[in-house]
């Protein structure tokens, strides 16, 4: 009788590990792929939203007056509501004496051979990539943070809910419930200069 109670104690302890094993590990490589996929979306999108025309033709950068700081020689910004960026193949009317007229003297740098990228691409890349690649049993809130176009900087927030419906399958699953887990990935372009 003895060795029957501890039998069934061990097979009640035995189920009660895997499930737990189970749980664990399925939100542990769920959460891993979760992060990867998000990562490596980020970086596809973002290269796809580069403004190859801008790169080839040039843009002007022009900070708003009053709402940067100079550090070191170096213009410095907050956020993208300080400056505006002009393209100069969009609108051939754009002449250093229009620019000095409207944001001030010398304030507009005429860059050439920048990096740019265009933020409603670089949404619509994201949101297409990564519906195209996720779990089909979770749901999924994307929250773009921030898009910088120059120099490009992106924030994106992924909060991950389990939906599981038992009722919908016939065979035997553990639910592990509904567990919020948030990933959130802020990349940036990093540019090699050739000093020759």
């Amino acid at each position: 009788m003895k060795v029957a109670m501890w039998a069934v104690m061990l097979f009640i302890i035995g189920i009660f590990g895997t499930v737990l094993i189970n749980i664990f590990g399925n939100i542990t490589t769920t959460n891993q792929q979760d992060y990867t996929l998000i990562r490596n979306t980020v970086e596809a999108s973002m290269y796809d939203a580069i403004d190859r025309a801008s790169y080839r033709g040039g843009f002007y950068l022009c900070p708003i007056p009053g709402k940067y700081t100079v550090d070191n020689g170096k213009l410095v910004f907050d956020s993208k509501e300080d400056y505006e960026i002009i393209l100069k193949n969009k609108d051939k009317q754009i002449t250093q004496e229009n620019l000095d007229k409207t944001y001030g003297k010398n304030s507009c740098q005429d860059l050439y051979g920048e990096v740019k990228i265009n933020a409603d691409v670089f949404v619509e890349s994201f949101i297409r990539r990564f519906a195209e690649n996720v779990n089909n049993n979770k749901s999924y809130r994307v929250t773009v943070q921030d898009v910088i176009e120059y120099p490009p900087k992106v924030s994106i927030r992924i909060d991950t809910y389990n939906t599981y419906n038992s009722s919908e399958s016939t065979t035997l699953t553990f639910d592990e419930g509904d567990f919020n887990i948030r990933n959130q990935v802020d990349a940036i372009f990093e540019e090699k200069l050739n000093n020759k």
